[in-house]
């Protein structure tokens, strides 16, 4: 399946016609390594308006916690 979503709107008609419960947020830390986390659809909302916070004080890229 291949779909071009361009919009906001478009990314909540997606959700609704596939029954989309998770949307998995991808991003490259700073030395370019790709991480990823996993919201529920609920707050993709807020996360396109104010975007996402995200503590990467326990990344092992960063720091080792024991």
């Amino acid at each position: 399946m291949s779909m071009q979503i361009k919009t906001k709107d478009e990314v909540f008609e997606a959700i609704d016609k596939y029954n989309v419960r998770f949307v998995r947020i991808w991003f490259t830390d700073i030395l370019g390594v790709p991480k990823s986390f996993a919201i529920n659809t609920n707050q993709l909302d807020r996360a396109f308006s104010e975007g996402m916070g995200l503590d990467v004080s326990s990344n092992d890229v960063y720091a080792r916690i024991h």
